[in-house]
């Protein structure tokens, strides 16, 4: 039980690291130095655990997946609104 717990409450605050980076672009309208293909990768990554975790019937998982494909789209959006693909 316990495990499920810290599961859960990484799977909550592990895509949250992200969103100082979201903050920053879409506050400053500034993304230079942020990569659009690395996040393009996480967004992929990301899906496919969340697939994954649709599968198995993995709460923890699913949630965390789809917090980070929404932070990471935040991201590439604003990248492409604010800063260049070719970083």
């Amino acid at each position: 039980m316990l495990v499920r717990r810290l599961a859960y409450f990484a799977g909550l605050a592990g895509p949250f690291t992200a969103l100082p980076q979201v903050i920053s672009i879409w506050t400053s309208h500034q993304a230079a130095g942020v990569s659009f293909w690395s996040s393009m990768g996480f967004t992929t990554v990301a899906s496919i655990w969340l697939a994954y975790g649709v599968v198995l019937r993995q709460g923890p998982l699913v949630l965390s997946s789809i917090l980070w494909i929404i932070l990471d789209l935040a991201i590439v959006s604003g990248v492409l609104r604010y800063g260049t693909v070719g970083g």
